[in-house]
């Protein structure tokens, strides 16, 4: 079958995988430039030499399946054990280490978290800066080849078997509104728009000659950040590098602000919980992410539309938890579905 999914986040990858291994002819396409979503990799500094994971810092792997994937990825060289010397900041005052230490093992990525994104899309092709404006369905109309037409907004369509959407809720709401009048989409919208978002602002920061400090990362609470990643002591970088999170309501309160105006509070905040040698970065950079972290999750690992001449289906972080091991299981259980009743 040809198989069109929207989005190279995790669980697009990894349906994605999944399906090709099978001997589907998979197309991904992602409106951004890279893979993983929220698994993001930037090159920032006064020459474009350091990368920062401005997204996600580090994850936990819960499931079989997704301790199955990180195994693999550990023999890969891709992964490493994170965050055993994290601090933590209370408010008033910075703790050597933090009190709430998880019992399973952190990780995170060697070479960039968007490393893991690139492995996965080694089994498909991946269409990037490829922005999906809608979908026209045929269904059992014999007049045309495929059961669903992927339109991107730069008026080029693709015939697809089957879609897959893997983009965050409100993109996929759009994207089904697109054949509503169509098809029988609306039961999988009512149940999407249900979904809502807490944003967050990521800076990278720099401080080409201070002494990188022997925290990999301080929890924060009672402060407008919420995590400060040491990015230097993960790949050994020669300057002290940070990215700095901001929590869901200070991001969403001042997301209209001026980035200069959200920055220069965000390093204050830095300022106050690690001292003044904060104070002035060498270059900083600033993201917004719109869809951060999903507030309300759906109880099943995926949507799908119940019609055998067309399926398809949405998959994300958004179904069965927010975090990345969620985000995989619900790629991996929809693809296996798939090649079950196929």
């Amino acid at each position: 079958m040809v198989i069109g999914i929207i989005g190279a986040g995790l669980s697009g990858l990894a349906a994605g995988r999944l399906l090709a291994r099978a001997g589907h002819e998979v197309t991904i396409y992602e409106k951004s430039r890279g893979y993983g979503g929220r698994m993001a990799t930037r090159y920032v500094g006064d020459n474009h030499e350091i990368k920062l994971d401005h997204g996600l810092s580090h994850f936990t792997a819960q499931s079989d399946e997704f301790r199955e994937f990180v195994a693999e990825l550990i023999d890969q060289d891709l992964l490493q054990v994170w965050g055993e010397n994290f601090s933590a900041y209370d408010g008033e005052k910075l703790l050597e280490r933090t009190p709430n230490q998880p019992n399973q093992p952190l990780y995170t990525s060697t070479k960039g978290m968007n490393a893991i994104g690139k492995y996965l899309a080694r089994w498909v092709d991946v269409r990037t800066d490829t922005k999906v404006g809608g979908l026209t369905y045929f269904g059992t109309n014999r007049s045309k080849k495929r059961s669903w037409m992927i339109n991107l907004t730069s008026s080029e369509a693709i015939g697809a078997d089957a879609v897959i959407i893997a983009v965050p809720a409100r993109q996929a709401y759009g994207i089904l509104s697109s054949c509503i009048d169509e098809t029988n989409t609306l039961k999988i919208v009512r149940v999407i728009d249900e979904v809502s978002y807490s944003p967050s602002f990521s800076l990278m920061a720099g401080y080409n000659k201070l002494e990188v400090p022997e925290w990999e990362g301080i929890v924060c609470r009672n402060s407008l950040l919420s995590f400060i990643s040491n990015e230097s002591l993960k790949r050994n970088l020669d300057t002290a590098s940070f990215v700095l999170q901001a929590n869901a309501q200070f991001s969403r309160n001042h997301r209209e602000e001026n980035p200069d105006v959200v920055a220069r509070k965000m390093v204050s905040e830095f300022v106050e919980i690690t001292g003044g040698w904060a104070a002035s970065p060498d270059w900083n950079q600033l993201h917004f992410w719109r869809y951060s972290q999903a507030n309300e999750v759906i109880g099943s690992p995926f949507l799908e539309l119940e019609d055998e001449d067309a399926p398809l289906a949405l998959v994300g972080d958004y179904f069965e938890g927010n975090t990345v091991d969620h985000a995989y299981r619900s790629g991996y259980q929809l693809a296996k579905h798939w090649l079950e009743k196929w």
